[in-house]
């Protein structure tokens, strides 16, 4: 008798489940996010992330392997604002960095960029930052951590410097340190936290700053 032919449920129900991985693995990031944000790396446990996230130790161990892994992933994803594979310079953001058509519509948009990564990255930074002396791996995520912010910098001056109506007087070196400053979370969490800035209102500043510093 010839063989019936039934449709295979599991490639029907894939990307069903996909959908579904990915949603558990950015509910496990974003938990995981607020944890080492309010608590710190040390107090932030894999069983307190499995339980705000409602899944258990193990899902996490399985999707990130350790800890630290865990930690790299909530940076990388609070840095892109997403989970996708692509760095901030491949994303539409930069992209409309590098087309501006003079210096002062360059620096406005880089202001608004600077301010929206730095909302969603100040703090977790600072958990980073504090642990990185205590844990080998924590310095191995913050050392690249600001190797990124640096190259971030060299980018932002290359494509000030590359701008009609770039100040002609000023050094590689001044334009460097200006955004140094800029891309500094700690600058972020003093104008907000302690200054009483809102987000809105650091962008403000920070355009105002890039203006005095930048333009001639």
């Amino acid at each position: 008798m010839e063989e019936q032919h039934r449709p295979d449920r599991r490639a029907y129900n894939a990307p069903r489940r996909a959908v579904a991985a990915a949603q558990t693995r950015e509910t496990i990031v974003q938990a995981a996010q607020q944890a080492f944000e309010e608590v710190g790396w040390a107090a932030a446990t894999i069983s307190t992330i499995a339980a705000s996230a409602s899944v258990s130790p193990k899902t996490i161990e399985a999707l990130f392997g350790t800890k630290a892994a865990l930690l790299k992933t909530v940076v990388d994803y609070a840095i892109r604002g997403d989970l996708l594979d692509r760095t901030v310079n491949q994303r539409e953001r930069a992209a409309a960095i590098d087309a501006a058509a003079d210096a002062t519509s360059m620096l406005d948009l880089h202001a608004s960029h600077v301010r929206t990564i730095h909302a969603r990255t100040a703090r977790v930074a600072w958990s980073v930052e504090v642990a990185a002396p205590t844990d080998p791996n924590v310095a191995e995520l913050w050392d690249q951590m600001t190797a990124n912010r640096l190259s971030g910098v060299r980018w932002a001056t290359r494509t000030y410097l590359s701008k009609a109506g770039a100040d002609p007087t000023l050094k590689r070196s001044e334009v460097e340190n200006t955004f140094w400053l800029a891309l500094e979370w700690g600058t972020f969490r003093s104008m907000t936290d302690q200054h009483g800035l809102t987000i809105d209102g650091f962008e403000r500043w920070l355009r105002g700053y890039y203006r005095r510093m930048l333009l001639a």
